[in-house]
């Protein structure tokens, strides 16, 4: 079914989630180069982040069925759908007692790998009505709208243009959105979390630094009492736990930190130094040098650097031009850095 949707390019080219080659970092980029030009050029930007209320268990069965049609996809594979939706029921059971069976009109089951797809085949449209000034990311059902002007009259006006038809959309297909938002106020905020990465107004980055310091503190202590616990224990081990439990949550997002100014590097390397002393079992004193040789783990922002070349190059492989334009801007502003 993937490939009938792939060939005849039906999925919507800014949904990341449930697909091949692609991840969070797919429209975190775009969010962080579309943010970082507009404030180069001095222009005023928005983003607004939804909340689909139980997406998955709200796609309407007539609904998807007449996507599917709509889509004109192979009519096997639509009546196998049928079949996969129709005449299913729940109950619920309570202290041994089940209730009545109640026939479902909605709701992808649970667990099952068709059901990410046909949420994406369900909202492949959700984005057509918005303001064409207007950018979208989608991962699975998160949903984010972004855009720019040189006055905040024009933004808000772009912005809400393209939450009301964003809620249209919703009415029509049965979705509902967490809160409903009739008037967009817009007012400056210092920072807003976008798929586990924390944007700041700025994009100076201090606020990523500081949820990343708090999300590895109890990680850290963990390494440490497991160090303490067996001084003996294996070096490939504990450097897998760092690795899984601490580099990461550090490194989750780190490309596009690497233009970020020298300070978040030195921050984010402390963070990476008690680390790996607490996971090698080694006073705070010890050398970054010493401790680097023996945990044989580059320097973080090496290893993010390493991270941005790979992603090039896995770009190019699946030719994913968008995040290949993308992260080759990154490069080149890191080069012109260095000079």
């Amino acid at each position: 079914m993937f490939k009938e949707l792939n060939e005849g390019n039906i999925l919507p080219s800014h949904q990341a989630g449930f697909r091949p080659h692609r991840s969070t970092m797919y429209n975190i980029i775009r969010l962080e180069r579309y943010a970082r030009e507009q404030l180069q050029k001095r222009q005023h930007s928005a983003v607004i982040f939804f909340d689909i209320k139980a997406a998955f268990d709200t796609v309407w069965f007539d609904g998807i069925i007449y996507k599917l049609f709509d889509l004109r996809l192979p009519e096997y594979l639509i009546c196998y759908i049928i079949s996969f939706l129709d005449n299913r029921t729940a109950s619920i059971e309570i202290e041994n007692i089940l209730s009545k069976s109640i026939l479902l009109r909605s709701g992808t089951p649970q667990g099952s790998p068709l059901s990410p797809l046909l949420y994406i085949i369900y909202t492949s449209d959700s984005m057509n009505s918005i303001h064409q000034h207007t950018e979208h990311g989608l991962f699975a059902d998160d949903t984010a709208l972004w855009t720019t002007s040189n006055t905040i009259t024009n933004l808000n006006y772009r912005l809400q243009s393209s939450i009301n038809e964003f809620q249209k959309w919703c009415s029509s297909w049965k979705k509902k959105l967490e809160i409903e938002v009739e008037d967009v106020i817009i007012k400056p905020t210092s920072s807003a979390r976008y798929l586990g990465v924390m944007f700041d107004h700025k994009l100076d980055w201090r606020t990523q630094v500081k949820h990343v310091e708090t999300k590895v503190a109890s990680r850290i202590s963990l390494l440490r009492f497991l160090s303490k616990l067996n001084p003996n224990a294996n070096l490939n081990t504990m450097l897998t736990l760092y690795k899984s439990l601490v580099r990461s949550v550090i490194s989750y997002g780190s490309i596009i930190l690497l233009t970020a100014k020298e300070n978040i590097w030195k921050r984010l390397q402390t963070i990476q130094n008690k680390a790996l002393k607490a996971t090698l079992g080694l006073p705070m004193y010890t050398s970054t040098k010493y401790v680097h040789s023996i945990s044989n783990i580059q320097e973080i922002k090496t290893y993010s650097t390493t991270l941005l070349e790979q992603s090039i190059t896995r770009a190019r492989i699946y030719n994913d031009k968008i995040t290949e334009n993308n992260l080759l801007k990154i490069q080149l502003h890191i080069k012109r850095s260095d000079i």
